[in-house]
């Protein structure tokens, strides 16, 4: 009773929070100071305590922006949300030589798709469509892998334990940067006639972006819609107001959009597959992925509130983090008795992170225009930081 009624007072705060900009709170570098969104419960303005905040977050994001792209990212935004903190800020640029990022610019988010996809199966699950032991056969009329009569089930693909390989063997993309690009459902469907599994599905973590992708195509045939996008929209963007939050984005908002690159070099735009998509083809913002993550704090549409609940579930053993446990495609890690739950994204130009904790609550995601920074824990040990420096609540 006492942790709901701590997320209840989180709540509570939240909704009485007023909405205020700070236009040189958070600088950029090279002087291009993007607008940094907070929420505080202060209608008069920051306090102490967010000040410092604002200063230490900028001190630990500052070392990591290279206004040229080669040695850091080109641009980065920042979204934080905690007790009596809500910010969403922006830092170098979204292109080389280009305007300051802030809450609305739209960045490919690669892999944290993946949360989007457990989410929906979350929504499936709770509407009874779907069970987690439901085999993939069904899907593939010429057949599907099987171990010694064992079919992959949708927990399988959603723990990466399916034993399906990172990515098909037929892709026909001439861009080894966006392998999953122009790949067809009859491509799929070949490769699952054709693929042999070496262990039992549920037995061995492999991470799969195909798994996730086949997962996505999964839930949207079971719910008869037209793509994944589609039902993206309909179980999680609709209703969270996550508007920005696409695969494609159209031609009137084109100019909110971030340039990706990789060490300095431009890199292309983001392309995959329809029967991939809930893999990794996801565009979003800042300001949307917040609202993403305050519904796994139980602020927000209680039917996405509760698929998170779903979502963190520990299902499986996880080889990654202290005390790792797989929740549906997120990861959980236990730090000093403190659950944390997290997972990155990478394009070819573009790097991604989330991180959050349900007790006491408190989120982060970061979304940059650098390829590389996905690699090396960079992001990960940034949010972490960024987490450590919030005021105590």
């Amino acid at each position: 009773m006492m942790f709901r009624r701590g997320l209840l007072g989180f709540a509570s705060r939240l909704a009485l929070a007023v909405l205020t900009a700070c236009g040189d709170g958070d600088a950029g570098v090279g002087g291009t100071g993007a607008p940094e969104t907070t929420m505080s419960a202060d209608p008069t303005g920051g306090t102490t305590g967010e000040d410092a905040f604002a200063a230490e977050r900028e001190r630990l994001v500052v070392p990591h922006i290279d206004p040229s792209g080669k040695t850091g990212a080109v641009g980065l935004v920042a979204a934080v949300v905690g007790p009596g903190v809500r910010i969403v800020a922006g830092y170098g640029a979204t292109e080389i030589g280009g305007p300051a990022p802030g809450p609305d610019t739209i960045f490919e988010i690669g892999s944290l798709t993946k949360v989007f996809t457990g989410l929906l199966l979350a929504r499936a699950l709770d509407r009874s469509t779907v069970a987690l032991a439901d085999p993939i056969d069904p899907l593939f009329p010429l057949g599907a892998p099987q171990f010694q009569g064992q079919s992959i089930t949708l927990l399988d693909l959603a723990t990466h334990s399916s034993g399906l390989p990172r990515m098909p063997n037929n892709t026909h993309s001439a861009d080894p940067r966006n392998p999953g690009a122009g790949y067809t459902e009859q491509d799929l469907g070949e490769f699952m006639a054709n693929w042999t599994l070496k262990a039992a599905p549920g037995t061995t973590v492999m991470y799969s972006n195909l798994g996730a992708g086949t997962l996505g195509y999964f839930l949207v045939e079971d719910a008869g819609e037209a793509s994944y996008e589609a039902l993206m929209r309909r179980d999680l963007a609709g209703p969270l107001g996550m508007m920005d939050t696409r695969i494609m984005v159209p031609p009137t908002d084109q100019a909110r959009v971030a340039r990706g690159y990789r060490q300095g070099i431009a890199a292309p735009a983001n392309e995959i597959g329809e029967p991939l998509a809930g893999g990794g083809a996801l565009r979003s913002s800042g300001a949307e992925m917040l609202r993403l993550l305050e519904a796994a704090l139980a602020v927000g549409d209680p039917a996405v509130v509760a698929a998170w609940s779903r979502v963190i579930e520990p299902q499986r053993p996880s080889p990654q983090g202290r005390e790792g446990q797989l929740g549906l495609l997120v990861t959980r890690e236990t730090i000093d008795g403190r659950h944390w739950y997290f997972k990155d994204g990478q394009t070819a130009g573009f790097s991604s992170y989330l991180r959050f904790s349900t007790s006491p609550p408190a989120a982060v995601v970061l979304l940059t225009n650098a390829g590389e920074l996905a690699e090396a824990d960079t992001l990960k040990v940034l949010a972490s930081e960024i987490l450590g420096a919030l005021p105590p609540g």
